[in-house]
């Protein structure tokens, strides 16, 4: 997709839903990665068709994950063209797969157990070197987090959520996964500095603008 200008009415379109949707995936009774999953696999639908980005339909799926009004996003919405449609579309995806994201490595790097933490950081500081891949990452860290057959077996919900939460990477470009895992393993675990609400991390803002 090539790169265009965007009008002020969808940067506007986008900081709304997206920040929105922070505050409604904090507050939902399931997991924030779960939430970004459901919104997610809406989304694309309409992404699937060129076609339904003519119409309005969307705005009532981004009502409901923002919590923006319909009217305010018609607003918006009326002033985009096409392709500026579906690139704030897309942008929106991934603003709500980097919040899954970063809600799962959040929770980690806060609840991880203190002997956990040093290999933690070790296999992150890999993975932002270069030295593995992200899927290398994943399973290296689920190695640590659930570290006996016995643990596995006990727990293997906890393990399904987790490869679930972390596979939302695929909707990102890899640098914003580097900074994720930076700012919460390599920085803020480290440095025990962490946001006084777990599930609203202050990397979010500067990833989506």
């Amino acid at each position: 997709m090539n790169r265009i200008h965007l009008s002020k009415a969808a940067k506007e379109l986008i900081l709304r839903v997206a920040y929105g949707f922070k505050e409604v995936a904090s507050h939902s009774f399931v997991e924030p990665w779960n939430v970004s999953y459901y919104f997610i696999n809406d989304l694309k639908r309409f992404l699937a068709n060129p076609e339904d980005l003519r119409g309005d339909r969307i705005l009532f799926d981004l009502e409901v994950a923002s919590g923006v009004s319909y009217s305010e996003l018609k607003g918006y919405w009326d002033k985009l063209t096409i392709e500026e449609r579906e690139i704030a579309i897309r942008t929106i995806i991934m603003a709500m797969a980097s919040f899954g994201l970063i809600s799962v490595v959040g929770a980690i790097a806060v609840n991880a157990e203190p002997h956990m933490r040093e290999e933690i950081l070790r296999i992150a500081s890999r993975y932002h070197k270069g030295e593995i891949s992200y899927e290398e990452l994943v399973s290296e860290l689920e190695r640590v987090l659930w570290p006996t057959r016995e643990e596995r077996l006990k727990h293997w919900k906890e393990i399904q959520e987790y490869e679930k939460a972390m596979a939302l990477e695929e909707y990102l470009p890899e640098e914003v996964v580097k900074e994720i895992i930076k700012a919460y393993f390599l920085e803020m675990m480290r440095l025990q500095m962490y946001d006084t609400y777990l599930l609203i991390p202050s990397v979010y803002p500067k990833l989506i603008e």
